[in-house]
């Protein structure tokens, strides 16, 4: 599988049953950040070689479903700490701006 992603850019969170993968990339914009998923099943070629593909067979919807859902937990808890991180630095500035009156 080709994949354009920067080499070293990591997912924000990966979350594995067996052979079906369901990773979550996060990206900046000018409207603020933005969470895709991308959900792939390893399997090996004819020349022993592992691949990814992005087709998941009958017999793994379940899992695929399942870490579909902890996907979508897992970006609720990244939005949520970008939300108090910004209420912490927003606090911290305040102090600071208190301190030098």
């Amino acid at each position: 599988m080709t994949n354009d992603r920067d080499e070293k850019q990591r997912p924000a969170a990966r979350h594995r049953d067996g052979l079906v993968e369901v990773a979550v990339w996060e990206r900046q914009t000018d409207k603020g950040t933005v969470y895709n998923t991308e959900r792939t099943r390893s399997y090996q070629d004819q020349d022993g070689k592992w691949r990814k593909s992005h087709s998941i067979p009958e017999r793994d919807l379940l899992k695929a479903a399942r870490l579909d859902h902890k996907a979508y937990e897992s970006i609720r808890r990244l939005r949520e700490q970008a939300h108090e991180g910004r209420a912490e630095r927003t606090s911290r500035s305040r102090e600071r701006d208190e301190h030098e009156r």
